[in-house]
């Protein structure tokens, strides 16, 4: 090892490292300390928050269970404070000695506390003036240090609550033993929401400081024994890695070079040579050989000749080359041009035989002799040696003067026998052999790829028809989340989404709803999409990975689940009948009873009272026990709703029943009620042709008329108007429908109906007061249709109302969901509705109108399907009800606002029963 000279490169380098070594260690140390310093206050914190909620816990439970019972079990003058204070009982947990090992001191403290033992102390009164100038302050943490102690401090205030001021509020009211133990002078008249004071936990930390500082100290004392031990082996490898190579370096000069080392190098024998030495005299030596340099340029100008010779030389071989490159290129270009094997080889087989010159050429399948392919006589059958077979798998040329026999081989397989013939001796050079062996190997290889290239069309094209055939929508996207292939499928559910006048939003909308595009880069991605139209899919998004994707393309599986999610509302809505119907029977027993001794007694003393004051307030009673007997009601109806009878039964009878009882409502409620029956003459120009009529349903007629009763009343709840009443006179104002269509009614007064209205069975409704200008007319339609293709009968209940928000539409059958006004709705009839559907085997659906439903019937396209199936004009309708002073029209967009609810009923004359569905189960 080299001694260290005082200015050498090796002692910088050293003193270097060394300055290096100790940065980094005060570095690292002052990282530790600071991170350890962190970690000491979170640990604290922690704790102090822990050690708060233990207090928050038992002040929470003496407030809310202990001191609850003690009053129940106790005198109402009786306070027991070490049960029932919750400032003592907290104290007495968190001073317990149990707890001494916990090192915590726990405050709670306030000014003017009513024991003097807990008085803040100055230190404390200042934390309680923070949260006095601060009310919306919760909670303060501070590390101080106090008589040399540091300590982590956390405060939180305590504010008196209204079950306080018994013991807080007016000294009157509090406890005696209170007022014998502290006196009435400290700790009263309170006020709810007042600062009572603050809890405070105070946490040593100087044993932590001093634990966090040993380490440090500890780390620093091991980085300094790890930097001294890197330091020497820094040492030992520089020794040996630049010292020793470069005194390798000298010495592999002297034995090229001995006499210039002699000259340039005279340390050879000092042991104590220093770097800087070893650099200068090979400095010195590189000089040295630059000048031989020179010398030899002066040699260089008398190897022209030379040169110019083996250039003339290389020229020729170059030009032999060429050829033989301009062969390889013509064997890539036929098999770029060749559609088959066969036509390959009769292409290479004519370039071959002429860049050789041979008069004729063939090849031969090593399967099969008879499998082969000549030029320029294709039916030439080529002469084979009789070891033919074992030459083309030894896989070297076979070259004589009149024929040369090549094997066709790739890299793992021997294909044939290529063989040139000559009518003459033919000499061959010293590199033919490996010209002809590499002309063989370029015709496997062309033969390989052309075989690949085959497969590979097969493959694409099994692909294919497995990507078209798949039943579900299939799509490649590009890295920018567009499609780039698209299954059949896809494509119809495409045009399906896009609608007959092309106009729909398509795949774009269904993508953009599962964000795919923003996801292709988390891997694979499973979404539940549902659109506008209420048509939903599950959207699986699958990333290519590989090598030879780089684009970032994802495949997308799309499968409809419409129908699936439909049968699953329906089966959460059924088990949500059968719970509440259960939890409904039960109550509706326990509440009955109390509330017929109720009514019995109030109308004993009703008939006993002689005060009209104490007969009105009986009557309240009276009334409300009516109300609350109603509710009961309807518990029972929902949880034991008699058995529903499958019919028959005449739909058409029970609409026109129903509308003729309902139209004195709805002439109260300034509305008029549209019957659209089969029959009807005075709904359509061509007085009911072509309408299939009604035939009986499988229904129960009871059932059906309640289940119409409760949507009748609804639907009038919902176009409710401030309108002046609609008069019977004998002057013709009356229509054909029996109702005064002369009457404009006005805007709607309650929104209860559709926003509320629709989500309940009907309730009586007082008459609102007249507006003296009306602007709007309540319209209820009462449509019928016989589906024969569907084998049921359509009911469709439908009104101008506010319509049904988005978000109350899943929630529509629910038990006890109403939006009405207290005292106008139980919450129960769409449910028993839904309930008396399901056991008639029939369905019921409710939605917003469209402006789709407002298109006249004959303008209705086929691909529409039935719509709402009504033979009236419902924009007429609708626009009379809107403007009846005016007359003028509306589009339907502005026009179509109400609800929709549809019954779907078995028909009874179907050829085929239907099938069964979860309702029948």
């Amino acid at each position: 090892m080299f001694p260290l000279k005082p200015h050498s490169l090796q002692a910088r380098f050293l003193l270097g490292l060394l300055l290096i070594l100790a940065c980094l260690g005060g570095f690292f140390a002052l990282s530790l300390f600071m991170h350890l310093e962190r970690l000491v206050e979170n640990e604290a914190r922690d704790r102090a928050a822990l050690i708060l909620a233990q207090a928050e816990a038992v002040q929470s439970y003496v407030r809310n269970t202990l001191r609850p019972a003690m009053y129940r079990n106790l005198s109402e003058d009786t306070f027991v404070i070490e049960a029932m204070s919750t400032s003592f009982v907290t104290r007495a947990v968190m001073n317990d000695n149990n707890l001494a090992h916990d090192r915590f001191t726990y405050r709670r403290v306030a000014v003017g506390a009513r024991n003097p033992a807990y008085e803040a102390s100055n230190r404390e009164r200042a934390i309680i003036a923070r949260f006095q100038e601060d009310p919306e302050l919760t909670r303060v943490e501070d590390v101080t240090e106090e008589e040399g102690e540091r300590l982590f401090i956390t405060a939180r205030p305590v504010r008196f609550e209204t079950s306080c001021l018994r013991c807080h509020g007016d000294p009157a009211e509090a406890p005696p033993v209170l007022l014998a133990m502290y006196g009435a002078e400290r700790g009263f008249w309170r006020k709810t929401g007042d600062l009572a004071g603050m809890t405070m936990v105070a946490l040593p930390m100087d044993q932590a400081v001093s634990g966090m500082r040993e380490a440090v100290l500890s780390f620093g004392v091991l980085f300094a024994g790890g930097a001294l031990v890197l330091f020497a082996v820094i040492h030992a490898f520089f020794n040996r890695l630049v010292v020793h190579n470069l005194r390798r370096m000298g010495g592999v000069m002297r034995r090229h070079f001995p006499d210039e080392a002699d000259k340039t190098m005279p340390r050879r024998g000092q042991p104590d040579v220093g770097i800087d030495d070893l650099l200068g005299d090979m400095e010195s030596l590189a000089l040295h050989l630059s000048e031989a340099r020179a010398k030899l340029r002066d040699y260089a100008a008398n190897l022209e000749g030379m040169v110019q010779e083996r250039t003339s030389d290389l020229a020729t071989e170059a030009t032999a080359r060429r050829t033989d490159v301009e062969l390889f290129v013509g064997l890539l270009d036929r098999l770029n041009r060749s559609s088959g094997k066969g036509e390959l080889l009769a292409a290479s087989l004519a370039l071959i035989a002429r860049r050789f010159g041979a008069d004729r050429a063939a090849y031969a399948c090593v399967l099969s002799a008879s499998d082969f392919h000549a030029w320029p006589d294709r039916a030439v059958q080529p002469e084979l040696p009789a070891d033919w077979h074992d030459l083309a798998a030894e896989g070297a040329p076979r070259l004589t003067p009149r024929a040369w026999f090549i094997p066709v081989q790739t890299s793992d397989t021997t294909r044939g026998l290529l063989c040139l013939y000559w009518d003459a001796d033919h000499a061959s050079g010293p590199g033919t052999a490996d010209l002809a062996q590499a002309v063989g190997r370029q015709l496997g290889i062309a033969m390989d790829n052309l075989d690949a290239l085959d497969n590979l069309l097969r493959q694409n094209a099994l692909l294919d028809s497995i990507f078209e055939g798949i039943s579900d929508p299939l799509l490649l996207l590009g890295g920018d989340g567009r499609v780039v292939l698209a299954n059949s499928s896809a494509r119809r559910l495409t045009q399906s989404l896009k609608g007959d006048d092309g106009r729909g939003p398509g795949l774009t909308a269904l993508l953009d709803a599962a964000d795919i595009a923003a996801r292709m880069g988390d891997g694979p991605v499973s979404r539940a999409v549902t659109l506008r139209d209420g048509r939903s899919f599950a959207v699986n998004a699958y990333p290519l990975g590989g090598r030879l994707e780089r684009g970032g393309r994802t495949v997308a599986y799309l499968r409809e689940t419409t129908d699936e999610r439909r049968m699953l509302e329906r089966v959460q809505q059924h088990e949500k009948l059968v719970a509440v119907g259960k939890l409904a029977a039960g109550l509706a027993h326990e509440i009955n009873n109390p509330l017929g001794v109720i009514h019995c007694y109030a109308d004993l003393l009703r008939a006993a009272a002689t005060d009209g004051q104490a007969q009105a307030d009986i009557d309240v009673i009276m009334r409300h026990t009516e109300q609350a007997r109603k509710v009961v009601r309807d518990l029972l109806d929902f949880a034991r709703p008699k058995q529903a009878e499958r019919g028959p039964c005449d739909v058409g009878e029970v609409l026109a029943g129903l509308a003729d009882v309902f139209r004195p409502r709805a002439r109260a409620v300034r509305a008029r009620i549209v019957p659209d029956l089969p029959g009807l003459a005075d709904l359509a120009d061509d007085g009911g042709a072509g309408c299939a009529p009604l035939p009986q349903v499988l229904a129960d007629r009871s059932g059906l008329e309640q289940i119409l009763t409760n949507l009748l009343l609804n639907a009038l709840d919902a176009v409710e108007t401030d309108a002046p009443a609609l008069r019977d006179d004998a002057n013709g104002a009356n229509g054909e429908d029996g109702e005064a269509r002369s009457c404009r009614p006005g805007t709607v007064a309650d929104t209860a109906g559709n926003t509320g209205g629709n989500t309940d069975g009907g309730d009586d409704l007082g008459i609102p007061p007249a507006s003296p200008h009306p602007l709007r007319r309540g319209l209820v339609v009462l449509a019928a249709r016989h589906l024969p293709e569907d084998g049921e009968v359509v009911v469709h209940v439908i009104d101008n109302g506010p319509g049904i928000p988005e978000e109350h539409l899943p929630r529509l059958f629910d038990p006890f969901f109403t939006t009405k006004a207290a005292g106008r709705g139980t919450g129960l009839g769409l449910a028993v509705v839904f309930g008396i559907m399901r056991d008639m085997g029939g369905r019921i659906e409710a939605r917003n109108l469209t402006p789709a439903d407002l298109i006249p019937p004959n303008q209705v396209p086929a691909a529409h399907g039935h719509g709402l199936t009504c033979r009236v004009d419902l924009a007429a309708l609708f626009a009379e009800a809107a403007r009846p002073d005016s007359g003028a029209s509306a589009p339907p967009a502005e026009l179509a606002r109400g609800a929709v609810f549809t019954l779907h009923l078995p028909a009874a004359d179907r050829d085929h029963p239907a099938a069964p569905t979860e309702h029948d189960a």
